[in-house]
């Protein structure tokens, strides 16, 4: 908790109590006014059940806010709970006075102390989020229905079919996650509750469902959302169903790793000819923001893992040439979104993440 005076007001920033919670709902339909009152009552009901909010409080006013909403996340070869960080907002008439820079400090300090590997968001503007260490890490892929979509013999199970079936959440969340891993290695892991969700979030701005059955084999699935203005909210499947454009969409979603010693146990060395097994790479990362992330590491890389150890200045690396990155760049990287300059002469030797998908809305 972190307590200060402000004129006549004392001001407080800490996470919200279960109670006070609810306090942010003036803050948020001030930020987001886009929002349905049919969305924000959605979430208010549903997001707020397991998520933390940091907020900058004087009294029952929220200042500034931002949500912690916590997601089971697919990431290679393990699974991560990690934050998806939503409603970043500060009240309009106390803006550029520094509360959100004390809220997004804070909350990296405290997820640095609890050895989080990364937290992800989708901005409304990069350049708020720039300073703090956030890169893009994913391109929202473009779908289109497939050659094979709506053929005679097929069959949709519509919005109104679906929530009428008790056992067909489960059966969709595996499907999902199945779709997924064959695609991706960072995804939100779906499971019944993941989906039911996902239902009570598309309702919530008048949205629609469909489930695409070949024969008794579902193939493809497709929704709609938008009060006001109706796009797309997902589709799934693969071809002939569904087809992926060559284009990738705008950045979508940045990420920061919070601490680079718990994220690198998903980074491993390739599958190299030349009988590769074991690398050592002298590593000097700079963060001026995570004192725990700055510095010099040696970085051992096998072909199933790896990790940092710290090291000194004088430290003999055997006239190898040490790798320097910011922690922007060695996010992107790990990544697999950009290479660094810097990392260039790595390419074929480091085993980066190879697929993102991330198109969590809250």
């Amino acid at each position: 908790m972190i307590v200060f005076s402000k004129g006549q007001g004392v001001l407080m920033v800490d996470y919200l109590k279960e109670e006070e919670k609810f306090w942010c709902r003036n803050l948020w339909e001030e930020a987001f006014p886009e929002d349905s009152k049919e969305f924000v009552n959605y979430y208010f009901k549903e997001k707020l059940k397991d998520n933390r909010i940091l907020a900058l409080k004087e009294g029952e006013k929220i200042d500034a806010m931002i949500h912690l909403n916590p997601y089971l996340l697919n990431v290679r070869n393990l699974q991560w709970n990690v934050d998806y960080l939503v409603g970043v907002a500060t009240d309009k008439k106390k803006r550029h006075r520094g509360y959100m820079s004390q809220l997004l400090h804070r909350m990296m300090a405290d997820m640095s102390q609890e050895k989080v590997p990364f937290c992800f968001l989708m901005p409304a503007d990069e350049a708020i989020y720039r300073p703090f260490g956030f890169t893009f890490i994913f391109r929202k892929p473009i779908f289109k229905p497939g050659k094979k979509w709506g053929l005679e013999g097929q069959k949709v199970v519509s919005w109104t079919e679906f929530i009428q079936k008790e056992d067909i959440t489960s059966k969709v969340a595996w499907w999902m996650n199945d779709w997924l891993k064959s695609r991706y290695e960072v995804y939100g892991i779906r499971d019944k509750t993941y989906v039911e969700r996902l239902m009570d979030e598309i309702a919530s701005e008048d949205g629609c469902f469909e489930l695409l059955y070949e024969g008794d084999s579902l193939v493809a699935m497709r929704s709609f959302w938008g009060r006001e203005k109706r796009e797309e909210r997902l589709l799934y499947g693969n071809s002939p169903y569904v087809e992926e454009e060559k284009e990738l969409g705008k950045p979508s979603i940045m990420a920061r790793i919070i601490s680079a010693e718990s994220f690198v146990r998903v980074i491993r060395l390739r599958n190299l000819k030349n009988g590769v097994y074991k690398k050592v790479i002298p590593l000097s990362l700079t963060d001026p923001l995570i004192p725990k992330n700055q510095g010099k590491w040696l970085w051992h890389l096998t072909g199933e893992t790896s990790w940092l150890e710290k090291i000194s200045e004088d430290v003999d690396r055997n006239g190898e040439e040490i790798l320097a990155l910011t922690i922007e760049e060695f996010t992107s990287w790990l990544f697999g979104y950009d290479v660094p300059l810097g990392a260039a002469c790595y390419k074929d030797l480091v085993e980066c993440i190879d697929g993102v998908f991330l198109d969590e809305i809250v």
